[in-house]
């Protein structure tokens, strides 16, 4: 059967489901650790896409595009989401004293191996070397750093709209840079 097969007949027999995860989601971790560079959100984030793709099964109309394609658009909207809400939700978890169990180190072995997350490690960083200055340094201050826009901004001597606007161009940027390095 193909993706979108499954996922249509998914909405009858769950059986169909476990199969179109058992064919995506070594696929799909690698996708998400290649962006994280963090084992166990990775893994967070592909439980939480297949949770939503089950949700949403039944919504789902074959239009002749590959059912891939739907997983990783969910997958993309997931890991944008979590993006956007780290900071907040690293703060509520230290707030609240919760503990998040650790995966082990053959899990995230495994999850590094499939995500060839040496080779990622240096496109990254060849990335980063071919980045105009302002950007990188930009780029280094939220992801790297994580720290807040205003402090981003007051550092960077700019408003902080403008440090938004920096950052998010740096990410932009560093995002072709990676692709390209990928296709050649």
């Amino acid at each position: 059967m193909t993706d979108s097969e499954l996922i249509v007949a998914s909405k009858n027999d769950p059986a169909a489901f476990r199969e179109l995860y058992d064919r995506w989601a070594d696929r799909l971790l690698a996708y998400f650790y290649r962006r994280v560079f963090d084992a166990e959100v990775a893994a967070d984030l592909l439980a939480e896409t297949f949770a939503v793709a089950y949700e949403r099964r039944a919504r789902f109309r074959d239009v002749g595009k590959p059912g891939g394609a739907w997983l990783y658009g969910i997958a993309g909207k997931e890991l944008s989401h979590w993006f956007r809400s780290q900071e907040v939700e690293r703060r509520a978890v230290r707030r609240l004293g919760i503990e998040v169990p650790a995966l082990d180190d053959e899990s995230i072995a495994r999850i590094e191996a499939l995500a060839d997350a040496e080779s990622q490690r240096e496109a990254l960083a060849d990335a980063l070397r071919q980045m105009p200055g302002g950007d990188r340094e930009a780029v280094e201050l939220r992801v790297v750093g994580e720290l807040p826009y205003a402090e981003i901004a007051a550092r960077l001597d700019c408003s902080e709209n403008t440090a938004r606007q920096r950052v998010h161009r740096g990410l932009a940027r560093l995002n072709n840079l990676m692709q390209m390095e990928a296709t050649s």
